[in-house]
């Protein structure tokens, strides 16, 4: 059975390895969607394109998808060869997966201004998910204000940064036709603390530039502190309107905590003391076995002992002593012998 001692030291080990679980990052390793911005029209159809590059088919694919500032929605799923299950809202005929060997395609059909969102493929691999980069659906709706911007990108989340470190964040502008320089200006907002509103931290006032399908534009941050930590977002003018990017998270990662340090050595101490317990636990419980063998030799050897001793003294006590007297005899004849004394024969055993 274990001890009071191991069962104290398996709790306390439990307690620490839930406080240094850290979770894993999402891996975006082997999926491909090629198309970042797709644009369509209300009432079209489009097919968001996906890959699987590392081929793995017994493992479900699935589609989320993210409106701007909402939470993803699980959109369907599905394993190569099998059919699709689609969720909720999306479980009507405007929505198609198509699953071939290595492609996971999602159709939507009759397109509405409700469906422009990001749309991520992925697959899931034991405890995680792999997601591509994601497809931005832009929706463009009858009689709207034509502007040559199609759509403005930006990455949901940045990599986790130190303090004193640099970052740099991209926005990327996607243009139907070539934008003249003095027709794009770039902004970069981020939310005060404590305030929803954002406002402005950066604004190009040399215009953007010209651009020509694609166009990346970047904010620089040097020496990152705790208060820079945020919300960013892009925003770039024309002459006819104003778009914002979808905004980019900064995330500051926390010094080392001390706390942290001192549940990793104490986590080392009693892993180590678990198994000494148990050593010195088997050890002890050797030792009291071969006690007890001998104890039970020792008293064999006794109980023996004392048999024969009690056998040799009962066979003593049956033993019979005999004396034997011969008489004198007169012989016939005329020579005399000689005269002897009476003989005694004693007889006894002895062990």
């Amino acid at each position: 059975m274990i001890s009071k001692a191991s069962q104290a030291i398996f709790f306390i080990f439990s307690i620490l390895m839930a406080a240094l679980d850290t979770g894993s990052p999402v891996n975006t390793e082997g999926i491909s969607q090629p198309t970042p911005v797709m644009m369509a029209k209300n009432g079209s159809t489009v097919t968001l394109e996906c890959f699987e590059l590392q081929k793995t088919q017994f493992e479900p694919m699935v589609w989320y998808k993210q409106s701007v500032g909402q939470m993803p929605l699980l959109v369907g799923s599905a394993q190569h060869f099998l059919p699709s299950v689609l969720y909720n809202e999306f479980n009507n005929s405007r929505f198609n997966i198509q699953s071939g060997s290595v492609s996971f395609n999602l159709s939507i059909s009759n397109i509405q201004s409700s469906d422009e969102a990001f749309y991520f493929c992925g697959v899931r691999i034991t405890f995680e998910i792999r997601f591509g980069n994601g497809t931005y659906l832009l929706v463009k709706e009858k009689g709207q204000l034509r502007s040559n911007i199609a759509a403005v990108i930006q990455a949901p989340v940045s990599d986790p940064v130190h303090p004193g470190d640099s970052k740099t964040l991209e926005c990327e502008v996607f243009t139907e036709t070539r934008t003249e320089p003095e027709d794009l200006r770039v902004f970069w907002f981020r939310p005060a603390s404590g305030d929803s509103h954002p406002g402005v931290i950066y604004t190009n006032n040399s215009r953007g530039g010209e651009c020509e399908g694609r166009c990346v534009y970047s904010l620089s941050k040097k020496d990152i502190n705790i208060s820079d930590a945020g919300t960013y977002y892009c925003g770039i003018a024309t002459s006819r309107q104003i778009l914002f990017g979808n905004g980019t998270a900064l995330i500051i990662a926390e010094p080392v905590d001390t706390l942290l340090v001192g549940l990793a050595v104490a986590l080392g101490c009693c892993v180590a003391l678990m198994f000494f317990l148990f050593f010195l636990n088997c050890k002890r419980r050797n030792t009291c076995d071969n006690c007890k063998i001998r104890d039970l030799q020792h008293v064999s050897d006794g109980s023996c002992e004392t048999k024969q001793r009690s056998g040799q003294a009962e066979a003593a006590e049956g033993l019979t002593y005999a004396a034997l007297s011969f008489s004198k005899k007169e012989t016939r004849g005329r020579r005399t012998k000689r005269k002897l004394p009476p003989d005694a024969v004693y007889s006894a055993v002895q062990h």
